[in-house]
C-alpha cells in the first residue's frame, strides 16, 4: 500500500505537472468556472478549512501539486526561470487544474502573476492574531522539520523547508536573544523573524490585491463568515459548508514554546513588528496568553 500511494503521489505530484508544463496553452481545455477564487492566508490560519467549506460543491484543493509548485517557485527564486516562464507555469497549471478555489499558503509566493495574470480571481485572506499563529506555527515547524538533518530525510521536506527559508529571507536571520534560547535549541527562527513575517505578508497582500477584490476572514470566525463568502463570491446560499472547522485535524504534540519565554519580551518583540495591524484587525488582543486557555487551533 505504500509502495502504491508513493507511486500515486509521484504521479500526480511531479510527472503530471512535467508533462503538462511542456503542453503549449491551447492544448489544455479550459474548463467552465462559476468562479475564481483563491485563499492566500498564511499557513496555520485556516486554508485547509475554507477548501473543505468549498469541496462539497465546486471545485476546491489545498496545496495542489505543492511539491512541483514549490520547485518552480525556488527555480523563480535562484533565477533558473525567469518571470515570463513561471508565468507561463502558472497558467498552465491553472487551465490544467480548472479549480474554481485553489486554497494555499504558497499561493502568496504566486501573488503578482495570480493578480494580474487572472483579473476575475477574487482572493481571501485568512488571518489570526500574531501570538496564536506563532504558537501554532511553532508547533507546526517544530515538528515537521527537526529531522532535516536526520540521514532519511524526504525530498518533500527538504523542498519545504528550502520555501521557508526564502520566505524568511534566511540571509537576513536577527540572532536569538537569551530570553528566545529554547527556540534556538528547537531548531526554530528568532521572535523577530515570525512576528516580521506576519506583518510582512499581511501589509503585501493588502498593498497588492485591490480592495474590491479581497475579503478577510478571521480564522476563528470562518464558520460564521461562510454568508459572506458566498456573497463576495456571487455563490448560491447555502453552498458552502458551514461547520468547516469542525472537521479539520487538530494540532498534535503543543509544545506552548511562548509560554516558556519572558512575557514582556515576547509582547515587546510582537509590538515592534505586528501592532499596527493587531490593533486594526484584533483590538481584543491585549496581549499573550496561555494558548492552552484560550486559542482555538487551527489548519
Amino acid at each position: 500500500m505504500k509502495i502504491k500511494n508513493f507511486v500515486k503521489r509521484a504521479i500526480n505530484n511531479w510527472a503530471v505537472p512535467r508533462f503538462r508544463n511542456s503542453l503549449p496553452l491551447w492544448c489544455i481545455p479550459k474548463r467552465k468556472e462559476k468562479f475564481k477564487a483563491y485563499c492566500v492566508g498564511n499557513w496555520k490560519t485556516g486554508t485547509t478549512t475554507i477548501h473543505t467549506a468549498f469541496s462539497q460543491h465546486y471545485r476546491s484543493a489545498h496545496e495542489p501539486e505543492a511539491g512541483f509548485l514549490c520547485n518552480r517557485i525556488l527555480a523563480y527564486a535562484t533565477g533558473k526561470i525567469d518571470k515570463g516562464e513561471l508565468t507561463r507555469f502558472v497558467k498552465r497549471r491553472d487551465r490544467w487544474l480548472g479549480l474554481e478555489m485553489d486554497s494555499s499558503g504558497w499561493n502568496y509566493l504566486l501573488l503578482d502573476v495570480l493578480v494580474s495574470e487572472f483579473s476575475e480571481a477574487k482572493f481571501i485572506l485568512t488571518i489570526r492574531d500574531c501570538y496564536s499563529w506563532l504558537e501554532s506555527s511553532l508547533d507546526h515547524s517544530y515538528r515537521n522539520y527537526r529531522y532535516l538533518q536526520a540521514k532519511n530525510i524526504n525530498f518533500r521536506k527538504k523542498t519545504a523547508m528550502k520555501i521557508h527559508q526564502l520566505l524568511f529571507a534566511e540571509g537576513d536571520l536577527v540572532k536569538h536573544a537569551p530570553e528566545e534560547q529554547i527556540l534556538a535549541d528547537s531548531g526554530l527562527y528568532a521572535l523577530d523573524d515570525y512576528f516580521k513575517l506576519w506583518a510582512e505578508q499581511i501589509n503585501h497582500l493588502l498593498n497588492i490585491v485591490p480592495k474590491e477584490r479581497l475579503l478577510i476572514v478571521k480564522t476563528k470566525e470562518i464558520n460564521q463568515d461562510i454568508p459572506k463568502i458566498e456573497t463576495f463570491l456571487g455563490l448560491t446560499p447555502g453552498t458552502l459548508l458551514t461547520k468547516a472547522r469542525e472537521n479539520v485535524r487538530r494540532e498534535k504534540q503543543k509544545q506552548n514554546f511562548l509560554s516558556k519565554i519572558d512575557k514582556d519580551f515576547l509582547e515587546e518583540k510582537a509590538n515592534f513588528h505586528c501592532k499596527e495591524l493587531m490593533d486594526k484587525y484584533f483590538p481584543e488582543v491585549k496581549g499573550y496568553s496561555n494558548p492552552a486557555q484560550n486559542v482555538i487551533e487551527s489548519n
